[in-house]
């Protein structure tokens, strides 16, 4: 069997599980049929603030000794503290009398200072209360009433966390009070010697992502999502999750360029067929593209368009708006023949896609998802998908290391024993024979298998 029937293109029943971060609101039913923005779950969240604890004002103290201090402290960095555990505790006067500091929130403690009588504690978000109370006239030993005196904020203002609230001189010096949050103050009460602060709150929803049907609800976190679709998997990409009609600009071969994309790209998935450069990935994200589908790019064009070095080993969190999906690799070459018929047969389809990219343990490519149904009669070939395999001759397999990084190949001969390299190394290898016909010897753990019912 010729290795170039081989298709990455594959019909299938696409199955996605679409969960929140945190605990939050399944908004669809089972048995809905949604399209890829349809949000199906929500949550709404208080982001954890690190919250400093100031032993000395929390535990009243003028001034301490270090190595009493250092004694006290009953908690240390990385451990995990319950609101209201004590996290150290001081006997001082003539009749030592117990002085106790506490955690404020449920969280992780990630700094602790005797010098500076302080613990920094990162708060769990599930657990955040939406307004934190500051009590004002304990931390600063004044009378309640004389509260507004010393505070540097009114009510209406937004204060960050660890900033200043209030001050006023003491007996050892100044006294602090601490806003333990980011918000805004609400409320002053100068009967009790207390600050209201109102924090922000953050929502996230989540997408179906693809077209397809509620096949499972996960109960307070999410769904899962299952449609027939066509899928394609890219060698690398960039960005998060997408989606958006699918547009083609350009014929096989023919080259793009910047001048070429207009208002038309704005929220759609755009595929260029032919070479591109920096200028397009520049040019398609300030037009408000949602994706760009290419053949493959030059890494120093990535590099620009990027700003920052592209690390290759896990890809998806990149600060850009657009998602990037090169389907053959690196350097400017063309989009394959087999992968732009697809594309350009289903222009005007809503896809899907995704930049993420990992070449380490539990292998991950970027995805183009276009939905399809199993009686409209496309003419797709049976694809192949990856998986993890012990090595066979014949075989295909896909190359993800350079100098042949993203290229297609069958294994023809397996070294189970290893093969030494340039470096010395004795890796177990396999050679491949690739589409030109060419054989490389390369490391086992340099190619991704790929398996499935070929025509």
């Amino acid at each position: 069997m010729a290795l170039q029937e081989y298709s990455i293109v594959r019909l299938e029943l696409v199955r996605r599980e679409r969960r929140l971060p945190l605990p939050g609101e399944v908004l669809v039913e089972k048995g809905e049929q949604v399209e890829p923005d349809i949000i199906v779950a929500q949550t709404e969240y208080i982001p954890g603030d690190p919250y400093v604890v100031d032993l000395r004002s929390d535990m009243g103290l003028k001034r301490f000794d270090l190595d009493q201090m250092r004694e006290s402290i009953e908690v240390e960095p990385g451990q995990r503290v319950a609101k209201g555990q004590r996290l150290a505790n001081l006997s001082t006067g003539l009749f030592s009398r117990s002085r106790t500091a506490e955690s404020p929130v449920d969280g992780v403690v990630e700094y602790v200072s005797a010098v500076h009588a302080r613990i920094l504690i990162r708060e769990e978000p599930q657990s955040a209360e939406p307004v934190v109370v500051v009590n004002v006239a304990r931390h600063l030993d004044v009378w309640p009433a004389m509260v507004r005196m010393y505070l540097r904020y009114r009510e209406g203002q937004k204060v960050e966390q660890g900033a200043i609230l209030a001050a006023s001189p003491g007996s050892g010096g100044m006294d602090y009070a601490y806003a333990p949050a980011t918000g805004t103050i609400e409320r002053v009460d100068v009967h009790n010697g207390l600050v209201y602060i109102v924090r922000p709150q953050q929502v996230t929803r989540v997408t179906a992502y693809i077209s397809g049907e509620v096949v499972e609800i996960i109960p307070d976190e999410g769904v899962v999502v299952q449609g027939q679709g066509l899928v394609i998997n890219g060698v690398f990409g960039l960005g998060r999750e997408n989606y958006g009609e699918l547009l083609i600009l350009g014929e096989a071969g023919e080259r793009v360029s910047a001048d070429n994309l207009g208002d038309e790209v704005a929220g759609r998935i755009v595929a260029v067929p032919g070479p591109v450069d920096a200028d397009v990935f520049l040019r398609a994200e300030e037009l408000g593209a949602r994706g760009l589908i290419v053949g493959g790019a030059d890494e120093m064009d990535l590099v620009e368009y990027l700003g920052e070095e592209v690390v290759s080993g896990i890809t998806g969190d990149e600060p850009i708006d657009m998602t990037v999906i090169l389907t053959e690799g690196f350097g400017r070459v063309l989009m394959s023949p087999e992968v732009f018929e697809v594309l350009r047969n289903n222009e005007g389809s809503l896809v899907s896609v995704n930049g993420r990219t990992q070449v380490r343990a539990g292998a991950q490519r970027p995805e183009i998802v276009i939905p399809a149904s199993a009686e409209d009669g496309r003419d797709v070939r049976a694809g192949v998908g990856a998986e993890e395999a012990d090595p066979q001759p014949g075989q295909l397999v896909r190359i993800i290391t350079t100098p042949h990084f993203g290229a297609f190949g069958e294994i023809v001969e397996v070294f189970p024993t290893g093969k030494r390299y340039e470096t010395e190394a004795e890796l177990p290898s396999v050679r491949v024979r690739l589409r030109d016909g060419k054989d490389t010897v390369i490391p086992i753990m340099n190619v991704e298998f790929f398996s499935g019912p070929v025509p």
